[in-house]
């Protein structure tokens, strides 16, 4: 039975984020109301405030998600694609999230430059540490030349590079056209992943 309610609770609260989402990326964030996204998940007003503290609270939840769903399909990608090198699987993990915007600029421009480590660390923390992406994450880095010359902290530093860049450099280049076009900016990023790494 209260299993059955954890479920309907979770639809609602993922039902929200689906609608504000949509809504984000039709009308921008401020000229969504709360009112709308309750509406369009059809929910009443209140239900929206069972799952979170206001709209900025709910901006942030929406990130986390998206940030870890970005960053779970350019694993998953990477795994399908392993290569031998170490530095070219990051370069592969890479390569997808700035493919990943460059052809969905919309969720660039809500994102902003909050697509870092940090909101996805954030996210996996709140499943209590037990995030299957985590794990397989944290797996795979540990059958890397990485682990016998670094410790958790250091490999955990290194995404968090690794990620920062990608976001910083494609906000930047894809949605305010500087220092130059991604595709100009690409092969210095790979590079610079490249020395990072060795």
């Amino acid at each position: 039975m209260g299993e059955r309610i954890d479920q309907k609770k979770e639809i609602k609260k993922n039902n929200l984020l689906n609608a504000a989402q949509t809504l984000f990326l039709e009308k921008g964030v401020s000229k969504t109301s709360i009112s709308e996204i309750a509406e369009r998940a059809s929910v009443a007003k209140g239900t929206f405030y069972l799952y979170f503290d206001d709209k900025d609270d709910l901006l942030q939840q929406l990130l986390y998600r998206i940030s870890h769903d970005i960053i779970r399909q350019a694993f998953d990608y990477t795994e399908r694609n392993l290569k031998p090198e170490f530095e070219e699987n990051v370069i592969t993990f890479a390569d997808w999230i700035i493919v990943y915007f460059t052809e969905h600029t919309d969720m660039l421009r809500l994102i902003k430059r909050n697509f870092s480590w940090p909101l996805i660390e954030r996210s996996l923390s709140a499943n209590g540490g037990s995030d299957p992406l985590w794990h397989a994450i944290a797996g795979r880095l540990l059958a890397t030349p990485l682990a016998s010359v670094s410790n958790a902290q250091e490999r955990f530093n290194l995404l968090f590079i690794v990620v920062e860049m990608c976001g910083s450099v494609c906000y930047s280049s894809i949605i305010e056209h500087r220092p130059d076009t991604i595709d100009h900016m690409k092969p210095l990023l790979y590079t610079f992943i490249r020395k990072v790494l060795r």
